[in-house]
Order: structure tokens, then sequence, then C-alpha cells
């Protein structure tokens, strides 16, 4: 998904709502401690090649786009594009293909800003939200997000939403939260259509509504929300308003992490191993979790299953089968974010 939140959206109840930045690029892929067969990876974006084969295929993608999409991202931003501004400032901020720069990263921003480019707009509202890359400044994020919606981008009108339903540089206000999801679902945003299905299944702001809740996370997940196909596939583990189909929720948890969603990944690697007892899946499943989520929680659910399931890669067969899926999934990464970053 090209714009996006990180948003952490329950199916029931949302702990804390904290507007994070777009992931359209998401910083460097660093692996974990190398499961059995593999050798540990380095610690950078090019990390990611270290641990499928020399030769693999996502080792190979990896150098296409740092060697030759990379370059030329460059050159279309020099050149006053607005659109490769935004990708390439982002991807300096973050330190997608090098070290992180920051300040740099800002400025190309602005560059597209400039020209009334929407998510570039957008994506210093949220910059300016989070105060992780400049001083915290709500009125000068809600300015941007204001300035991104009145320039087609709807993620600025569903962080507006976000700010009222929080009461966050905005009045506390509900019924306005809504009507701005309203307004950019109806523009396309898959995370306002998200988010509007968790109001439904919550039933605090809107009336408890699991039709209304399945209705809204199938069209975002339709859109590419990571959280939507996360939030199905729960359903249908559970049996909530849904039938109950484990082999669907498998379905729906590899869709989630094909979308860019870290969540999908831990959910697929344990439903391979539940149903099909498919551990080489389930460890290269894994693997790519702890590479995307580096958080200590994540950390802990994924050595807690590296112990009980390292030793199941019992043969070179299942070894291979590991390595060759593992890559596959990198592989997929990489591709999802050329895409989203180099448009192809």
């Amino acid at each position: 998904m090209r714009n996006s939140v990180l948003l952490a959206w329950s199916l029931v109840a949302i702990a804390a709502m904290v507007v994070g930045l777009q992931v359209g690029v998401d910083g460097p892929v660093v692996t974990p401690a190398a499961p059995p067969g593999l050798p540990a990876p380095a610690g950078s974006a090019a990390g990611v090649a270290a641990v499928a084969a020399p030769e693999s295929a996502a080792s190979a993608y990896l150098s296409k786009m740092q060697d030759e999409f990379w370059p030329e991202l460059q050159r279309k931003a020099a050149s006053g594009n607005a659109e490769a501004q935004w990708h390439y400032g982002f991807a300096l901020m973050m330190g997608t293909f090098e070290a992180p720069d920051a300040t740099a990263g800002l400025q190309w921003m602005e560059k597209a800003a400039a020209q009334k480019h929407g998510p570039a707009l957008n994506s210093l509202g949220e910059v300016y939200i989070t105060g992780d890359f400049a001083p915290r400044d709500l009125p000068k994020a809600i300015g941007y997000f204001q300035a991104a919606w009145a320039n087609g981008e709807p993620m600025g009108m569903l962080n507006l939403g976000i700010l009222s339903e929080n009461g966050e540089g905005r009045k506390k206000d509900n019924d306005e939260a809504v009507r701005c999801y309203r307004l950019a679902a109806d523009k396309g945003s898959a995370a306002a259509l998200t988010r509007l299905g968790a109001m439904y299944a919550e039933g605090d702001v809107l009336p408890k509504d699991l039709k209304q809740t399945v209705a809204c996370y199938r069209a975002g997940a339709e859109k590419g929300s990571a959280d939507a196909w996360c939030n199905l596939s729960e359903m249908h583990l559970r049996g909530i308003h849904v039938p109950l189909d484990k082999e669907e929720a498998l379905a729906c948890a590899e869709k989630a992490w094909a979308a860019g969603g870290a969540e999908g990944a831990l959910m697929a690697a344990d439903l391979l191993v539940e149903l099909r007892q498919d551990y080489p899946r389930a460890m290269a499943y894994l693997t790519v979790y702890m590479a995307k989520d580096r958080s200590p929680e994540a950390g802990e659910e994924g050595e807690r299953r590296l112990n009980a399931w390292g030793g199941e890669l019992k043969t070179e067969a299942d070894r291979r089968k590991f390595r060759e899926f593992l890559d596959a999934l990198f592989l997929g990464e990489w591709r999802r974010r050329s895409k989203e970053i180099f448009g192809r």
C-alpha cells in the first residue's frame, strides 16, 4: 500500500492510537540472528541478501534496486519530479538505501510539497506529529494534513480524523473523526476503511455492526490494507461473523504479509505449524517477521518460536525448502517496496 500510517488497530479495541509515518518507504530490512542452516546477516539494507543464498533472486533484485533504480530516482528528483522528490526524501530520512539523513530527507520532501504534492504534504504532517525527525509541532502538522487533503491526498483527512478522535491538536470530537474517516474512505483510503471497520466492531462510537465490520475490512483489504487482512484472518480464526475457517485465516494472513504487514507473517507461521506442521515455511515467515518488526516484543515472540521449532528442520530437504521459501518472501517484499518507491 503506497499511502498508509503505522496505526495499531486491533479487532475489538484500540489500546493506543499513535499517528505514524507513511510506510511507502519503511526503512532498511535488518534480519535477526539466522535460524539453523543460514549465515548471520549483516546489519544493513543489503543484509537481506545474506539471509538467502549468495546468488538468490532476492539478493539479485535488491542489487538492481540499489544499483539501477535508486540512482534513477535521484536523477528524477534532481530534475524536479515531485513524486520522485517525495520518495527520495523519504528514503533518505528512513535510511532505506544509504545512511539516514533526516535533514536532507525533509528538504527533498519540502521540495515536493512546494509543488503541492499531496503525499509529500501528508508525510510532512506525520513528521511533525511524531517528532522523530523534527521537533513536534501539532499546528504545523495540521496545516500539512489540510493541505494534503486539499491536493487530493485522502491520508490527510484520515490523519485529521485521528487527531479529532484523540483530541491531539484538535478538539476531541468523535463525530468529526467519523466524518473525516468517511471522507477519506470515499476517496479510496484503505486505512480509513479499516478504521471504520474497527469502529463498527467496537460499538462505542458507531453502532456495533459486525456485518459492516466485515464489509469495511474486505474493502480495505482489497485496497491493500495489511491491517484489514490481519483482522479478517483473526475473524476467520475465531469464527466472528464469518465461517470459522483456519485455511482461510491462513490465506488472509499471507495476504497481510504480502501487503507489508509483519503481523501477517507471524500469524501465517503459527497457522502453518498448526494446520500442516510445515516447519520450513513457518520458520521462513518467522524470520521475515523478526526482520521487519524490530521491537523487543516481536523479538520475544520470535525467539520463543525459534526455540520451539528450530529443531524441526531435520533434513537437508527441509533446510533447502526453508531457504527457497525465505528467498521468495524477501523477493516479494523487495518487489513490493520497489513498486512503492520506484513505481516498478
